[in-house]
């Protein structure tokens, strides 16, 4: 066996032991071997991410418009406003009227008390009957006196509330139940308005 013989049989004897590891290409500690792309990959920075535009300022405007809610109360209709057939003018009655009412109210300002509200109301109305409101079929009382006989009342309108002051206008009809027809204000409209403060919010 000559000397290159010995030298290949020594150089395949080392191949054979090495350690493992040894004659790879090694990357130095610390270097980041994610793939771009791969499933492993980290998530982007939380700056990044975009966020949802904020409202503008006519949506905010219009969910303030839609702000409606549902109010109640007690209502009481002092005198009626009511028209004369026989020479076109207007009479003032003092029929009062004693009810409830339910309506939608709309808030008109975020800094102040001002509330705008649209009622329907249902009562009973005290009706002052007489020879001079009633047809020649009907004599009320003895003497002619005025009587009080009760009838029903239903009306709509308009309130408003600026702070501690309150402002209405009401239209409605009567409707007597024991005189009925007789009577000439008998399911004819009525229109009232009225001023008042609260002492108590």
């Amino acid at each position: 066996m000559n000397f290159f013989h010995i030298f290949i049989a020594c150089a395949s004897l080392s191949a054979t032991f090495l350690p493992e590891g040894k004659g790879q290409q090694t990357t130095p500690p610390g270097t980041d071997t994610t793939v771009v792309g791969s499933e492993n990959a980290p998530a982007p920075p939380t700056d990044s991410v975009q966020k949802a535009p904020a409202p503008t300022g006519k949506l905010v405007a219009k969910h303030k418009f839609l702000n409606l809610g549902v109010t109640g109360g007690q209502l009481t209709i002092p005198f009626k406003i009511r028209r004369k057939e026989e020479n076109q003018t207007f009479r003032l009655t003092t029929d009062v009227t004693l009810g409830a009412y339910i309506g939608l109210t709309q808030k008109l300002s975020t800094e102040r008390n001002y509330h705008l509200t649209v009622p329907v109301t249902a009562g009973l109305t005290f009706v002052n009957i007489n020879n001079n409101n009633t047809s020649l079929e009907f004599s009320a009382g003895d003497g002619g006196e005025t009587e009080v006989v009760p009838g029903l009342t239903w009306s709509t309108g308009i309130i408003l509330q600026l702070e501690e002051y309150n402002f209405g206008f009401i239209l409605g009809k009567d409707y007597a139940g024991e005189v009925g027809d007789q009577w000439i204000y008998h399911r004819q409209w009525w229109w009232s308005f009225g001023l008042g403060f609260s002492f108590t919010n």
